[in-house]
Order: C-alpha cells, then structure tokens, then sequence
C-alpha cells in the first residue's frame, strides 16, 4: 500500500484569516489568462457559495461576475478551473469513496510519487484489502493549460467497482480539490486531454495495452 505523505511531504497552506476578503475568486481560462475576484462581504459571499454544484458548475453557458462598475462574462466551455478561497465553509464533499483530492506542486507530485526513485514506485497490482485507504498521484493534463497534478485519498472497493473514478474523470463534468495555497478548486473536466495516476487501482479495463512510460524529467 502506497504511504500516506506526512504534512512536512505535501505543503497545503490554510485559507486565509478573517482580516483577509470574505471570498476570493479566480477564474482559469483555455487561453491561459486567470482573472481574480473579490467579494468583502461575507453574506453575499456566503450566498455565493451556497448557490454552487461543483459536477454541474461548467455545464451551464456563461458564468457572470458583476461588480459596482463592471460585469464580465466567461463561456462555461472554455473555462480550465474556477478556485474559491474563502474561510467560512469546508471543501464540499468528494466523490463517493475519497475522502481527499489535494493540489500538489510538481516537484512535491514527483518526491511523493517516487518518480526519480522507481525502486520505491508502489507497484499497481498490489494487494490492497477492500476498505482500506489507497494514496495515489495524478498528473491531468489538459488542452492549453498547464498539468496539474493531485494527491487522492480513496476506500478501496470491490474489483467490479474500482474503474468508477475513471468514468467520472472521464465524465466532461465538474469535480473539485484542495487547493495546495488554501481554498478549494473546481476544475472542468471537458477540457480534460490525459490523465495519469501513481499506482492507480489493480483493476484496468480488457482492452487495455500492457507498457510502461518513458518517465520525463522535472521541468521538460
């Protein structure tokens, strides 16, 4: 079973105090523009986050922003993620069976993941016994923007059951993470090109091909 990394191995900062505004938004584009929000108070912040389903969030056509002197408005399709950083409310629920996905740098995506050590790599097929919790290492990579790469947290589930979270990143839906700097994130799945995970569950589909990758140095 792959080990747990302590807090000293993943670096995830808290979000930030009551001094700092009720909620700060960031919206990622396919472009690689990020355009930032504010909203100082915590009602209509509240308010906000409330009215939010992170798997429907890029499904509707345009999400609007408007504030005293301007509005803006971003077609649903072409936005990569959106991050909330705010300090009143936890990160929603996960997917059914993960109790946390986790942004990670790439070089703490590496260490973790035992990349430039593969005599330390967990290996896929390992005997994990159902229930137990499994850690694994995923690098998405998408369209235009840069990877960006998890740390998952999952209950291990019977061998018929273990290829759901494949089908939900395959989904083209919403689905959301801790951001590693505080906050959370909701990223849109449409834009999703690849993914790849570290060991990832034993089970894999009947027609998958047999190879290993070419494992690529850090910053290539």
């Amino acid at each position: 079973m792959q080990k747990r990394p302590t807090n000293s191995d993943v670096k995830v900062a808290t979000p930030p105090g009551p001094a700092a505004p009720a909620m700060l938004i960031r919206i990622h584009l396919e472009n690689g523009s990020v355009q930032s929000f504010v909203q100082a108070d915590e009602t209509t912040a509240r308010k906000t986050w409330d009215a939010i389903d992170p798997v429907r969030l890029f499904t509707q056509a345009r999400v609007v922003i408007a504030g005293d002197y301007s509005k803006s408005v971003f077609v649903g399709p072409a936005i990569v993620r959106i991050d909330f950083v705010q300090h009143f409310c936890p990160c929603w629920k996960f997917p059914e069976g993960y109790s946390d996905i986790v942004e990670l740098s790439e070089a703490d995506f590496r260490k973790n993941a035992h990349l430039d050590e593969p005599e330390l790599m967990a290996k896929r097929e390992q005997c994990t016994p159902v229930g137990d919790l499994l850690v694994s290492f995923l690098k998405l990579e998408f369209r235009s923007s840069a990877p960006l790469y998890l740390m998952t947290e999952l209950s291990v589930k019977l061998p018929a059951e273990n290829q759901s979270f494949m089908r939900f990143l395959l989904s083209k839906s919403g689905f959301h993470m801790r951001l590693r700097g505080g906050g959370v994130g909701v990223v849109n799945l449409a834009q999703l090109m690849a993914y790849t995970a570290y060991p990832g569950v034993a089970q894999v589909p009947s027609d998958t091909w047999p190879a290993e990758p070419l494992l690529p140095m850090i910053g290539s």
